[in-house]
């Protein structure tokens, strides 16, 4: 493996495994599949420690919002407390589920940065680690992982427009009811 590659690796894995809506796994397969298995492991690896690097950003962001956020509203976010906010971090950073409900749990309450930052890297490795194997077993032609890459982040895009799409017509929608009623006052 290359130093450049190692280079342009590191910050891409870690703004991945950020808050940031960028999927990891295509770039980890992009990397891993030029390289001999001992070579993605070691990326697997090193993307696992990214990992946990970005959890500590995302958590010091959240911790810094939390004190400008009004409370009214964090109320409503998952409250995750004691020893079992490791174990479930650990379980939505190994399975897929979605990692934004544990974003949301950490907004409201806040964990200890080592113990987070360990179960969201000890729950990313083992992943990686079945992404970069499982990917190595599919019979691939020589344009058939671009292709397949491409689609992959086609419809991540697609679908995060499709949303931000959505949510800002939601918000029209509410910030017009609201204009209505003071009108109507």
């Amino acid at each position: 493996m290359s130093p450049t590659a190692l280079v342009l690796f590191v910050p891409l894995a870690i703004l991945c495994n950020t808050v940031v809506p960028v999927p990891f796994d295509p770039v980890l397969i992009a990397f891993a599949s030029r390289q001999s298995p001992a070579a993605a492991a070691v990326l697997a690896i090193v993307g696992s420690a990214c990992a946990g690097i970005a959890a500590a950003l995302d958590l010091t962001l959240f911790r810094n919002l939390r004190r400008r956020a009004s409370g009214r509203w964090v109320r409503f976010l998952p409250l995750w407390s004691g020893g079992g906010t490791y174990v479930l971090t650990f379980l939505f950073a190994l399975l897929p589920l979605p990692f934004s409900i544990v974003r949301m749990a950490m907004f409201r309450n806040p964990p200890r940065m080592i113990p987070y930052q360990l179960s969201v890297a000890l729950g990313r490795l083992p992943r990686y680690l079945a992404t970069i194997y499982l990917w190595r077993m599919i019979p691939w032609t020589a344009g058939g992982q671009f292709i397949f890459c491409t689609l992959v982040l086609l419809i991540v895009a697609f679908h995060w427009i499709w949303k931000l799409k959505f949510s800002r017509e939601r918000l029209d929608i509410e910030l017009d009811g609201k204009l209505e009623d003071r009108n109507c006052e």
